[in-house]
């Protein structure tokens, strides 16, 4: 009769254990709805644009703004800015946090056709992106022209390599990009102007 009384306590004890281990085993569980992943399809040819966000008097010098620019998504701000865009017209480029920026050569290829073996197999020239003035075709990604007062065009074959880790042979993530344009567009105000700037880019790794 002893064991009859206290059946239904131990029945009700072994319930509650039972729903207690399935509660935190639930709880333990990976999440995975705040997983992010790249909507940037390896090897695919994308085109970025932006403007500025301040407009300047004339084009020469001024404080143009600062565009943070997420490549994973094609779209300034985001979650995942690897490049920033300051100085005149927001055309000086600077990598990201963990990320290496640097510029290679390479003749008879286009951003279409170019691949990995491409760039990993041309001299890659690394740039100090924390410096202040690098207005130098040698360093950068544009020149002048003639064609247009303050006007700026790509250096013929040249490619921006952005890439995160200790080399860019032990990349676990590489872009590639190409300068299409850097120009000026009439701002609000008469005399005023923002810069623009047009880009193609895609991801290798």
């Amino acid at each position: 009769m002893k064991t009859n009384k206290f059946l239904p306590i131990l029945c009700v004890l072994i319930a509650l254990i039972s729903f207690l281990g399935c509660k935190k085993q639930t709880t333990e569980s990976p999440a995975t709805a705040n997983v992010k992943t790249s909507a940037l399809a390896l090897n695919s040819v994308t085109k970025a644009t932006f403007t500025t966000p301040d407009s300047v008097a004339g084009v020469v010098g001024g404080n143009w703004g600062k565009v943070n620019y997420d490549l994973a998504n094609n779209k300034t701000g985001g979650d995942s800015v690897l490049l920033s865009f300051d100085g005149s017209l927001c055309k000086e480029i600077h990598a990201g946090n963990g990320y290496t920026l640097g510029y290679v050569d390479i003749t008879g290829n286009s951003l279409n056709t170019i691949a990995l073996k491409d760039v990993l197999s041309a001299p890659l020239q690394l740039v100090d992106t924390t410096a202040k003035s690098k207005e130098n075709s040698t360093k950068n990604w544009y020149t002048y022209t003639d064609g247009k007062q303050y006007g700026l065009i790509p250096v013929k074959d040249r490619y921006v390599v952005l890439f995160k880790g200790t080399s860019i042979l032990k990349a676990t993530v590489l872009y590639v990009l190409q300068l299409n344009t850097v120009d000026y567009i009439p701002g609000h105000t008469s005399g005023y102007y923002f810069g623009s700037v047009t880009f193609n880019y895609k991801r290798l790794i």
